[in-house]
């Protein structure tokens, strides 16, 4: 009798521990058609005044081509987790600029900001954890103001004809140098240009920026001229990055000349991620730059929803975003896409 009865109780347990299963794996699938894709977005008219006043209405979000419907839509602003990444193997003339401009950027955030400071040149070296004492920002930031410019630092611009003080100027036409008679075979050695590890710089900010609260807005203030050299990361893995860690840039680019401001890496950081870059020469403009950034990335459209793309495969797969205002010609401006996972 005691083992019909046990054998009973294994016959009761087994349907019950299937339905536990299913409904478990039930659960499963609903907690991953929840996961809320949630874009950040900016909208611009004419000499890029920026938009307000716009509702869910006025928008239509795209995934690969798929229009998705809005979930969730909020204009609520929100406090920031900010990295600012400063390019310090500048020029002589641009690092003063930065230098000058120091008090501006500290009061570009908000009390209820938090800000992180790395600098790079050869290397990336954090000069401040996140912190929302801007007096601790301000303390930080001497080490920035007592930088001497580095006399090896090579400011010749993507492109441009290298000089050297000790070889004899040369006849140029349609651009490039021409050797004159008599000169040829002469070597006219130039030093090596220095590192400028903008990507490592990039990599390890959106990596700082992933252990912050999700409530906030992350995102990087990128002041440089745009040159990398040197850097382990490239600028596909730092892009991938910042996106995977929900980071926005936004790029202050010093002293660049008009055809290098749409070839910048800057730019492509900015757009990528759904930030802005700012093309600035005077420290008054550097400065409004500054604030231009931070009330953008704290003031944003906030666009969620649920999308009906499904992975087939081990994934991850990159999804495309594209978030439009119907019926009018503005420009909105939110990060490329995201990585979808299975």
């Amino acid at each position: 009798m005691r083992r019909e009865g046990r054998i009973r109780v294994r016959f009761l347990l087994i349907p019950l521990l299937l339905s536990a299963f299913v409904a478990g794996a039930q659960d499963y699938k609903i907690r991953a058609k929840v996961d809320l894709v949630e874009v950040p977005v900016t909208v611009k008219g004419s000499a890029n005044k920026l938009i307000t006043g716009l509702t869910k209405d006025d928008f239509a979000v795209f995934e690969d081509g798929k229009r998705q419907t809005i979930a969730t839509f909020t204009i609520d602003p929100v406090p920031l987790s900010a990295v600012v990444v400063l390019n310090t193997g500048l020029s002589p003339g641009s690092l003063t600029k930065i230098q000058k401009s120091i008090t501006a950027l500290a009061g570009s955030f908000s009390q209820f900001d938090e800000v992180a400071v790395y600098r790079y040149d050869k290397f990336v070296t954090k000069v401040l954890d996140f912190s929302k004492d801007q007096e601790r920002f301000e303390t930080a930031m001497q080490t920035v103001r007592d930088l001497e410019p580095d006399a090896q630092t090579n400011t010749r611009l993507p492109g441009e004809l290298e000089r050297n003080p000790f070889s004899l100027p040369g006849p140029v036409i349609n651009g490039a140098q021409v050797v004159p008679p008599g000169q040829i075979g002469i070597f006219v050695m130039m030093p090596p240009a220095t590192s400028s590890v903008l990507h490592d710089a990039m990599f390890a900010a959106a990596n700082d920026l992933a252990q912050r609260e999700r409530n906030r807005r992350r995102m990087v203030l990128l002041v440089s001229d745009g040159q990398t050299r040197g850097s382990d990361q490239t600028l596909q893995a730092a892009i991938q990055n910042l996106l995977e860690k929900g980071v926005q840039v936004y790029s202050v680019g010093l002293d660049l000349p008009f055809p290098h401001k749409k070839l910048s890496v800057l730019g492509e950081y900015a757009k990528a991620t759904g930030g802005d870059a700012y093309y600035v020469d005077s420290i008054q403009d550097i400065e409004s730059s500054y604030a231009r950034a931070t009330e953008t990335a704290r003031n944003q459209y906030i666009i969620g929803y649920n999308s009906n793309n499904e992975i087939s495969g081990q994934g991850p797969v990159f999804r495309d975003i594209d978030v439009e205002v119907i019926g009018r010609d503005l420009k909105t401006l939110h990060r490329r896409g995201y990585y979808q996972y299975p």
